[in-house]
């Protein structure tokens, strides 16, 4: 059964609270009724972020990571944790902060028949499973759009989507490894009632597409960044050689030009007035020369 704000009643055979953790409240009735051994209510109620798995007498507490969620937003980028703790007959899902993934299994659970500890929590980590698929999916899509724009020449991505996208994929393999390697080493933990074990082992087994798919998305992400990279350097030829080129043709007309406008006596024709016109032909013409030097020298290309 899962219960929003009202008591469970106590004859029930299966109990499942989702508990805001800063609430003193929910610290005081976990001590008080929960039954959980002090060691697994510790962990429960800490602050801890890192996923962990921690048996004790057939009770057991889990943390794991989930993203954080905003009130005015479904989805960010901020990881949290969800923490859960079971044992026979009772289970809690607790977090300091709102989440992403606990509506979405409270709308399973609503659905789901004769729910127990083991389906609950299968269900519970079914759903965590889901929601670093559905995220690596859409990044893989942003990615992928991204390449596309760069593959046919359309325009340069921004490099804030790169920037952002590569943070997120940052974070989910960050996730998906941390979940793999705590899931994987309860399963084989003997501390962990071999009752979970199973449900953790085929978790586990779900979560290393997902780390294989993430870490694709990050090479991909480098790869297209080099490539990105590679176009800014060629650009950034292409704008010196042109200029210079444009410094190499200006330079005999620079000479030319300083040389009559010299204040020094004796310079040549001043006195008439075809002067303007004869050092205008000889700066036009250095260019050109400089410029067809240059040509038979192969240093223009075009």
């Amino acid at each position: 059964m899962v219960v929003g704000e009202s008591q469970p009643p106590a004859e029930s055979s299966f109990r499942w609270l989702h508990l805001d953790l800063w609430d003193q409240r929910s610290a005081r009735w976990i001590a008080d009724q929960s039954g959980l051994p002090l060691e697994v209510q510790a962990l429960f109620l800490s602050r801890d972020e890192h996923p962990r798995v921690l048996g004790s007498r057939r009770a057991m507490a889990i943390v794991l990571p989930d993203f954080q969620r905003e009130f005015d937003r479904e989805e960010t980028e901020r990881i949290g944790a969800l923490h859960i703790a079971v044992r026979p007959g009772l289970m809690l899902t607790g977090r300091h902060h709102p989440l992403h993934t606990p509506d979405i299994f409270r709308h399973r659970a609503a659905q789901a028949d004769d729910l127990n500890v083991d389906k609950a929590l299968g269900l519970v980590l079914g759903t965590l499973a889901d929601s670093l698929v559905t995220r690596t999916a859409s990044a893989m899509s942003e990615l992928l759009a991204l390449e596309d724009q760069v593959l046919a020449d359309d325009r340069v991505p921004d490099t804030r989507a790169l920037v952002t996208l590569r943070r997120l994929t940052a974070r989910l393999h960050r996730m998906a490894s941390g979940m793999h390697m705590t899931l994987f080493r309860a399963s084989e933990d003997p501390a962990v009632d071999p009752t979970y074990r199973g449900i953790f082992e085929s978790v586990a087994r779900r979560l290393q597409p997902i780390e294989r798919d993430v870490i694709a998305a990050q090479t991909q992400l480098r790869l297209l960044r080099e490539e990105l990279d590679l176009q800014a350097g060629q650009q950034t030829n292409e704008n010196v050689y042109l200029l210079s080129v444009i410094t190499a043709l200006f330079m005999p007309a620079t000479l030319v030009t300083g040389f009559f406008g010299m204040n020094t006596s004796g310079l040549p024709f001043t006195g008439g007035i075809e002067g303007t016109l004869i050092a205008t032909v000889m700066a036009v013409a250095c260019s050109g020369a400089t410029w067809f030097l240059l040509r038979m020298m192969g240093l223009i290309r075009r």
